[in-house]
């Protein structure tokens, strides 16, 4: 299982209104929507590195591993806390966790994994120097 960080460790931070498409027939917010969230962090935390390059097109990561644990319901109305940041910067690769909260407490914890490609070009190419110093200072506790 992924580990839980508290809200404060995770360095990109966003609240996220709950909506009535979020749930499931008997009102817990389903996996689908929660994995939407974890994507929106994966992408805010891609977004302020390129911000902290000065990119205004960011790089061409994809998507290449996903994994979710659901901890606890989470329940509609009302709003969710996430928090996201970087675990790992690879050569070619970058590994994301990050956790969801309701209520301080968490529900969800994700970890993630994009792979820098250029478009045109099979597999995977590397990161620049640059661009592991900036993702590194988005490094979580512990990583």
């Amino acid at each position: 299982m992924i580990a839980a960080l508290p809200l404060e460790a995770y360095p990109c931070r966003r609240e996220i209104s709950l909506i009535f498409a979020d749930i499931d027939t008997i009102g817990h917010v389903n996996n689908v929507a929660i994995a939407r969230f974890f994507e929106e962090g994966r992408v805010a935390v891609g977004r302020m590195i390129a911000e902290l390059l000065g990119e205004r097109v960011p790089l061409r990561m994809v998507l290449a591993h996903v994994e979710i644990d659901y901890l606890a319901e989470v329940m509609y109305p009302g709003e969710v806390q996430l928090g996201a940041g970087v675990h790992r910067v690879g050569r070619t690769s970058i590994e994301f966790r990050a956790g969801l909260f309701q209520h301080g407490r968490p529900v969800a914890v994700s970890r993630s994994v994009d792979v820098n490609t250029v478009e045109g070009r099979p597999g995977a190419v590397p990161l620049s120097g640059q661009y592991r110093t900036v993702a590194q200072k988005l490094l979580l506790p512990g990583a």
